[in-house]
């Protein structure tokens, strides 16, 4: 008698692997201001688990240099520095410039139609002042392009400078009134995805990255943080 196949079980990843995507995505939206403290015994309560993991998901982070590490175990956002954080986003409008042109010829109509759906979303969220929504679905308008690179090191690589940049980005635009631009320039690169223009869309997103740049470097010439 053969043996019957077993039924396939659905493992959950490592509980420290959890915790580290959940404090990546916290980084990316900007839920930790610049010089925030974690707090590993606040984390393990919150998650509901011991230190241990808490301390391994916090230790990988420090590692991809998301967050800063002490001697004393201690971890926090790093302050803002604006000549890093600018050229943290010079580097993200190039890398982003490249994935956007390996993903036109890959996108599929649907997943163009659900870009422009989400252009036509964050335009909403522009104008009635909805930064929160508004940070979450500009992560899922630039990484639905991304993803249809087709090249993981690359859409990695991109992902850990969003973490990095992510909580200096969020103070800026929790603290002032986005650009107008802003409410033109994802449809634009929607509509240059739809027609398969690979070049124009990937100076329109170098465009839209590069106001990072420009605003931090800003920050540089008023003399603002270190």
């Amino acid at each position: 008698m053969k043996p019957t196949p077993a039924t396939k079980s659905i493992t959950q990843p490592p509980m420290s692997d959890r915790i580290y995507q959940s404090l990546k995505w916290s980084l990316i939206i900007g839920e930790y201001f610049p010089g925030s403290d974690l707090s590993i015994r606040s984390l393990a309560k919150k998650m509901g688990t011991s230190t241990m993991p808490v301390r391994e998901a916090l230790t990988r982070l420090a590692s991809e240099r998301l967050l800063l590490s002490s001697v004393k175990r201690s971890y926090k956002v790093a302050d803002l520095d604006p000549k890093r954080v600018a050229d943290q986003f010079f580097l993200r409008a190039r890398l982003e410039g490249i994935a956007t042109r390996l993903a036109v010829p890959n996108l599929t109509p649907e997943q163009i139609a659900e870009l422009k759906v989400l252009a036509g979303m964050m335009d909403r969220d522009i104008a009635g002042g909805n930064n929160e929504n508004y940070i979450v679905r500009n992560y899922n308008f630039h990484f639905s392009i991304y993803a249809a690179s087709q090249n993981e090191e690359l859409f990695w690589s991109i992902e850990r400078l969003w973490a990095q940049t992510g909580p200096f980005l969020a103070q800026v635009v929790r603290s002032q009134t986005m650009p107008e631009e802003w409410q033109v320039l994802h449809g634009s690169i929607a509509e240059a995805i739809k027609s398969r223009n690979a070049d124009l869309a990937a100076q329109l997103i170098e465009k839209d990255i590069s106001w990072g740049v420009e605003t931090f470097e800003a920050f540089i010439n008023s003399g603002g943080a270190k």
